[in-house]
């Protein structure tokens, strides 16, 4: 009798036992699903976090910004096409977006330390291989290759950290954390055109590989420390039940038509300036800058209201500006109403391009905090293709030997229109919408 006792007794303390192996324990552990902890929607370690954001958006976004610089230079270097040129840059936005389809996932299941770690090295390493390049087919493998996918796995993350760390000020800390691509698009074209004439196209790009290798350690340093839980089932890479959303859809769809457009401008403006208008070369490199300076505002004010407002709404107020103003364009004949279009210009398209981030965290979009970096990754997508293939398009359409532009900007505005209707769904869905119990979602 006192044996069996005894024999209970220790079935019972071996069942929960301290001592027992984290392996032994881990079937358990796994077996209950983790809940995301409420956002703390402010504090030090989170507003840590958008710093590190925001070095990886100069790095990522101000990279692509500044591509029309690299452009005007290699018009001039390389004896190939605006239209093929245009491929370096397009191919580089396109993968900044497109791996977000893997890196999303790859997020919210935790290995946000392999893709920081990965990312910031082919950032870094792409940037040094492009300042070894004198062939297309080389800076097409390193600029537009090695440094787009590398940006790509740490963008969609850098994000998707952001939403989780934020809830009523989220649009407002999205914004602050994507003013670093601003920042880059201001610094990285004025270095280069500054630089590449005193010390050759390869000290100028080295020179902005180790601006690149600086911040994005501090980057590392602060997300890669982020830890998110696992949850006990794996997700698909791809949830194809959100295109039978029709809010969803048209958000996609919408993504894909303005980013058709969305380049068009900051890859030609340089070059409208010169064989257009006739504006001195190094103002027109000056222009990208200008332009770039003005997104800084446009990434950063109109989320001060966004918490109010909406998101989505702002998206879409501005996407109809972003056609009004593009079509604008082609009344444009002197410098002085150029400077006034950039600046205009550079504050709509740091709206277009951090409002869909924060749109797609409204739970018309997304309905649970855990699918986020998957819906951020799938919207992009089709972003990327817009990307892709939109400049090209236009490069095909300019004519550099007789200045002509206007079917590159009427192609353009008529696309951005297209895509400002398709934004219709997700706009009646979100005015639609009552929050109960969303506190946590923002």
């Amino acid at each position: 009798m006192g044996t069996s006792s005894d024999e209970e007794k220790n079935k019972r303390t071996d069942a929960v036992s301290p001592d027992s192996s984290p392996d032994a324990k881990a079937p358990l552990h796994e077996s209950t699903p983790q809940s995301p902890p409420t956002p703390p929607n402010g504090g030090l370690g989170a507003w840590l976090c958008v710093l590190g954001a925001f070095f990886i958006f100069t790095n990522t976004w101000g990279i692509t910004a500044s591509f029309g610089a690299f452009q005007s230079y290699y018009i001039t270097t390389l004896p190939e096409s605006a239209s093929s040129i245009s491929w370096i840059g397009s191919v580089q936005s396109f993968l900044v977006v497109f791996v977000g389809i893997v890196s999303g996932p790859l997020f919210d299941r935790g290995y946000i330390r392999i893709l920081m770690a990965t990312g910031c090295f082919m950032i870094v390493f792409g940037t040094m291989m492009l300042s070894l390049s004198t062939k297309y087919y080389q800076i097409i493998l390193s600029q537009g290759i090695v440094i787009g996918l590398g940006a790509g796995l740490v963008y969609i993350p850098a994000l998707a950290i952001i939403s989780t760390q934020f809830t009523t000020k989220r649009p407002f800390a999205i914004g602050c954390a994507s003013s670093g691509s601003s920042i880059g698009g201001i610094i990285f074209p004025i270095m280069f055109r500054r630089l590449e004439p005193k010390v050759g196209f390869g000290w100028a790009v080295r020179a902005i590989g180790f601006i690149s290798l600086g911040t994005l350690a501090v980057s590392l340093a602060i997300l890669s420390r982020h830890k998110r839980p696992k949850s006990a089932t794996k997700k698909a890479l791809f949830d194809f039940r959100a295109f039978t959303e029709l809010p969803f859809l048209g958000f996609a769809v919408s993504l894909l038509l303005i980013f058709v457009a969305f380049y068009i401008p900051l890859f030609y403006i340089p070059s409208y300036a010169i064989y257009s208008l006739n504006i001195d070369e190094n103002l027109s490199f000056y222009l990208l800058a200008i332009t770039n300076a003005g997104s800084f505002f446009g990434r950063t004010v109109p989320f001060l209201i966004a918490n109010r407002v909406g998101s989505i709404q702002i998206f879409v107020f501005w996407t109809v500006a972003a056609v009004i103003v593009m079509f604008s364009w082609l009344g444009i004949h002197n410098e002085a109403g150029f400077i006034v279009f950039c600046i205009i210009w550079g504050f709509i398209s740091g709206v277009l391009v951090t409002a869909p981030a924060a749109a797609v965290a409204h739970p018309t979009l997304s309905p649970s905090m855990s699918v986020i970096g998957t819906r951020l990754g799938m919207s992009w997508i089709t972003a990327a293709i817009g990307i892709l293939i939109g400049p090209p398009i236009a490069g095909a359409l300019v004519d550099l030997n007789t200045d002509y532009f206007v079917k590159a900007i009427v192609f353009a505005g008529v696309v951005m229109a297209a895509g400002a209707v398709c934004l219709m769904p997700p706009l009646l869905a979100a005015m639609k919408y009552k929050p109960v119990e969303n506190l946590e979602r923002g």
